[in-house]
């Protein structure tokens, strides 16, 4: 769903944007390259869902040359109910870049909402450049959307968080920098997983998070540098072309490149978007 840092990026805006047409308030997220985590306060999930997807389905088709549905269809949503319900569905949505072996600390990871709350106790300050002009912002939004009253994007392309997320409501439910940071400090081995996450995201979930356990055992590089590493051999051997129009035999060629870099399967299926036990019986 997300290759290199431009797809996660207007992932992140078009959930901001979805939010904002569709009275959601969003509180924390986490982008990961074939999954996405979102939690929010509204009274209309499949709207606000729906509409961002379909929003970055299209994008996405349009930029890579392909048609039809991204990621599986529907979504999983649980309802959080009480005050450690909502903890722990926060602090795994933040932890996930943790979770999937992608970064050592909450943080760490650039597509997750970590690093906005209790900025001012932890002393962190973020530095933006806001683009101004019309033109500037439409090299990173589409030619018809007009940015929300407080909404402004960064010359990354990435809307301030700041100005969008709900950081206070955050703040209140975990009330210190220091329990906040207790939390992002959890282990997350398989068996705190079981107990506090698999339990409050529901059975249904349970065999995502069987196939992401299994596709992180192995990885030592994250998704975004496969993918930018596919699209370099595209570069030189392809003259450019999409991922998209790659032919089985050129993707297991570039399968057994990327195994020889000891990259996992599972990372491999993803970032070439092809089954596992097709090229790795």
């Amino acid at each position: 769903m997300f290759r290199v840092p431009e797809d996660y990026i207007q992932g992140i805006n078009r959930a901001c944007l979805s939010a904002y047409r569709n009275n959601t308030e969003l509180l924390a997220y986490a982008f990961m390259s074939n999954h996405f985590h979102i939690i929010a306060e509204t009274s209309n999930p499949d709207l606000f869902i729906g509409s961002m997807r379909n929003g970055y389905t299209k994008w996405f088709n349009n930029k890579y040359g392909r048609k039809g549905p991204l990621g599986t269809r529907g979504f999983h949503s649980v309802e959080l109910v009480n005050l450690n319900h909502i903890l722990d569905g926060i602090t795994y949505v933040l932890r996930n870049g943790v979770h999937h072996n992608v970064v050592p600390y909450p943080s760490g990871y650039p597509y997750c909402s970590a690093r906005y709350y209790f900025m001012k106790d932890l002393g962190i300050h973020l530095e933006h450049t806001p683009l101004t002009t019309w033109k500037e912002q439409r090299e990173h939004i589409p030619w018809t959307t007009k940015l929300p009253p407080g909404f402004t994007l960064d010359k990354g392309g990435l809307l301030i968080q700041e100005h969008i997320l709900q950081c206070a409501m955050v703040e209140h439910y975990y009330s210190t920098s220091r329990k906040f940071a207790f939390y992002m400090n959890k282990s997350s081995t398989n068996e705190w997983t079981t107990l506090t996450i698999e339990s409050w995201m529901g059975e249904k979930a349970r065999g995502m998070l069987n196939y992401e356990k299994l596709a992180s055992k192995v990885r030592r590089y994250s998704d975004v540098v496969i993918c930018q590493y596919i699209d370099k051999w595209l570069s030189h051997n392809k003259k450019g072309e999409s991922y998209v129009t790659l032919s089985k035999k050129d993707k297991i060629q570039v399968a057994e490149i990327l195994r020889q870099k000891r990259v996992g399967r599972g990372q491999i299926a993803r970032c070439l978007n092809i089954p596992i036990e097709n090229f790795f019986p």
